[in-house]
């Protein structure tokens, strides 16, 4: 149940970043209305969408061993972005994307089977 509501959490919240990236990135970053920017954007936009369905149609279809891997995949990504955010400087943009990498790990870590989660097997 956990998991789940992480990965809709996620799914609403990157997929609203993406599909604003997409229409307006001037309204994320300065100075992203100009065409490189909005080429960026959608190639970015792209990754975020493959990522977002992975979780949505592995969280609808129950699989739990996929989903567990694209989350700790998001996890990583939110790790990224969070080391981003911190060499800008940016308090939000490094305090958001840290604890969403906390909730995916979290979410991943709760769908491992129990035997192997520390062990490693």
């Amino acid at each position: 149940m956990f998991a789940t509501v992480v990965t809709v959490l996620t799914v609403l919240s990157s997929g609203y970043f993406t599909v604003s990236g997409l229409l307006a990135p001037g309204g994320l970053v300065p100075g992203g209305d100009a065409a490189a920017p909005r080429v960026f954007a959608a190639y970015m936009a792209a990754r975020s969408i493959v990522l977002l369905g992975g979780l949505a149609l592995f969280a609808a279809l129950r699989a739990w061993r996929p989903l567990t891997l694209v989350l700790a995949l998001n996890a990583g990504v939110q790790l990224v972005d969070t080391v981003i955010g911190v060499t800008r400087h940016e308090l939000a943009q490094s305090l958001g994307p840290a604890f969403f990498a906390l909730l995916l790990g979290a979410a991943a870590w709760t769908l491992l089977p129990r035997r192997g989660r520390l062990a490693g097997t």
